[in-house]
């Protein structure tokens, strides 16, 4: 081989590595990259909304949890209200003393005499409302018990033994059903809980 067919052989090989790819290669390549991508975005997306329902479902729990418990606690601890001015009747546990509402009234534990006190359902929050004395009448605002990520969609104390020497120890079956107050997510989480307490103070004359 002389010289210049050397030369032309070179030249030959450097013209085959200069050739891009046609027009047909690339539809193909841009296709099985946008097929990639949307498959790739769509295990993204799903997982940010797993992620995004786990996180809500936590908080549906932590905050009926901690409701059910400082519910509880006070409940259990309610007195029997002699005047009648918390609770609506003399010598009555709660009000409702023997029926299912949304709302519950009770005089709270205190030395020397109690709080009347209230928990009730109000534009999807779960509310506490504690008066300055022993009287329905001087209720102050009621404050929010749930955060603002929680929805109550149903609030339900079944009060048992509530009245005045029924010769039942009052009993409060509380039900709470909430869901998640998002509109990112479809469906959205949900959670219904339920728990009974008896009331410690015995239920007796003095």
């Amino acid at each position: 081989m002389d010289i210049f067919s050397l030369k032309k052989f070179l030249k030959n090989i450097n013209a085959e590595k200069s050739k891009g790819f046609t027009l047909i290669e690339m539809i193909i390549a841009i296709g099985i990259f946008s097929v990639l991508m949307g498959v790739l975005s769509g295990i993204f997306l799903a997982s940010m909304k797993s992620q995004k329902h786990i996180v809500y479902t936590q908080s549906l729990i932590d905050n009926t949890n901690y409701v059910l418990d400082y519910m509880s606690r006070y409940l259990r601890m309610a007195q029997k209200d002699y005047t009648g001015d918390c609770v609506g009747r003399e010598k009555d546990n709660f009000d409702p003393s023997n029926a299912s509402s949304s709302v519950i009234t009770f005089l709270d534990y205190k030395e020397g005499g109690g709080r009347c006190h209230q928990f009730l359902l109000e534009n999807g929050e779960l509310k506490e409302r504690i008066s300055a004395d022993q009287t329905a009448a001087n209720f102050e605002e009621a404050q929010s018990l749930t955060s603002d990520r929680v929805k109550i969609t149903n609030l339900q104390f079944n009060v048992a033994g509530g009245a005045n020497y029924d010769e039942k120890q009052p009993r409060i079956t509380i039900l709470i059903g909430a869901e998640a107050d998002t509109e990112d997510l479809d469906p959205l989480p949900e959670i219904n809980v339920q728990t009974t307490i008896s009331q410690r103070n015995l239920d007796k004359e003095l």
